[in-house]
């Protein structure tokens, strides 16, 4: 069997309302997809993170005439294989989120090929749904602090009646607004007294804050019974991450940012987080995911992988989900997102607090050819 091609399949759709988290303005959803093909036919799937831009172009013209005549069942090889390539080519710089869309596709087609979900290949399914949390409450486009209180407040009421017992919400308006940490934390304080105490809150600065902003609003959140503050600080301030940890009366999360097993490495080794988050679609992809998950649990730490994509994304990591020791949790993005909602002919859906795990071949889920001429931005 081999690899006979590599497509790079760009996906977009503006969205009615834009919202914002610490980091940007998001007026639209788009996603570079990887299908692999099969000399006998079979198909699979992949998500890079971040634009279109960029992750198409090295797909097409680098990835795509390394790939073809492989085996794709050698998954971790060529995994290893093209980061080697690639950091020989780029030097400082191995472009993450490519080989993470061509990592979940090769696991996906070898997962079909094998007539089995990723889940059982990884070699430790554990379970069949994931407990859910439900993500959103971003900052709308209004032009008082009370309207963006009243919004957050009405969607976390919403999640909590639509089944969901676990929440987490954004802060660090201070990017868009004239509003600073005690807004942030009034945001919290607000869903907390909406949703009550036996809802389990997370929050998420998405790298908005510098250390000393950090620690002030990990103390107030230490009241407000918050499980994990969410990447706090830049990504690359591990130092500081390590402080707020030994420091910080809450939890520290982070990972969407990091990818790689060396760099997760350097996290541990630092005791920089409580809970690790390598998204697939950036981290390196399944293999990668997987490596991380084997050293935080050697050092007794939970990993809980970030997730905001296209129904692919959500597929993928249900599946390695059900693999991960101790108690993980689902990141269930609920911001508007047809291509969340529309791709896979039949959707991912929470049953109250939990997502069942598709238990389909490979990432679990079929692909709808008709949303998927829809929404393609290449035509």
């Amino acid at each position: 069997m081999e690899i006979e091609s590599v497509e790079a399949i760009p996906l977009r759709r503006d969205l009615d309302e834009r919202f914002a988290n610490a980091q940007k303005w998001i007026d639209s959803r788009e996603y570079c997809l990887v299908r692999l093909t099969a000399d006998d036919g079979t198909v699979g799937w992949g998500e890079c993170w971040g634009p279109i831009a960029g992750n198409r172009e090295l797909i097409e013209e680098y990835v795509a005439p390394r790939l073809r005549g492989r085996d794709p069942r050698d998954v971790e090889r060529i995994h290893d294989d093209l980061v080697f390539e690639l950091r020989s080519s780029f030097h400082s710089y191995v472009p993450a989120s490519v080989v993470s869309g061509v990592d979940i596709a090769l696991w996906d087609l070898r997962g079909r090929v094998l007539g089995e979900p990723i889940s059982r290949l990884l070699g430790g399914h554990r379970r069949d749904e994931v407990r859910a949390y439900a993500t959103g409450h971003f900052f709308p486009d209004v032009d008082s602090f009370d309207a963006i209180r009243e919004s957050v407040v009405e969607e976390a009421r919403g999640h909590v009646d639509a089944g969901f017992t676990a929440l987490k919400n954004k802060i660090g308006l201070s990017r868009h607004f004239p509003y600073g940490v005690e807004e942030d934390v009034e945001l919290v304080r607000a869903i907390r007294e909406a949703v009550g105490d036996d809802v389990r809150l997370m929050t998420d600065a998405n790298h908005g804050y510098g250390r000393a902003e950090a620690l002030r609003v990990a103390r107030e959140l230490e009241a407000l019974d918050v499980h994990f503050f969410e990447e706090p600080l830049p990504p690359e301030d591990l130092e500081g991450y390590a402080m707020l940890e030994r420091r910080g009366p809450v939890a520290i999360a982070g990972g969407e940012s990091w990818a790689f097993r060396e760099e997760f490495d350097e996290v541990l080794d630092r005791g920089a987080a409580s809970y690790l988050q390598p998204d697939l679609t950036s981290a390196g992809g399944i293999t990668s995911t997987k490596r991380v998950v084997s050293a935080a649990d050697a050092r007794n730490l939970q990993v809980l992988p970030h997730v905001f994509g296209s129904a692919i994304a959500l597929a993928a990591s249900l599946q390695v989900l059900a693999t991960i020791p101790g108690d993980p949790m689902f990141e269930f993005d609920r911001t508007p997102n047809p291509l969340r909602e529309e791709l896979p002919s039949e959707p991912i859906e929470n049953d109250g607090m939990v997502v069942p795990v598709p238990d389909g071949p490979g990432i679990g889920i079929e692909i709808d050819p008709d949303t998927l001429d829809r929404f393609r931005a290449d035509r």
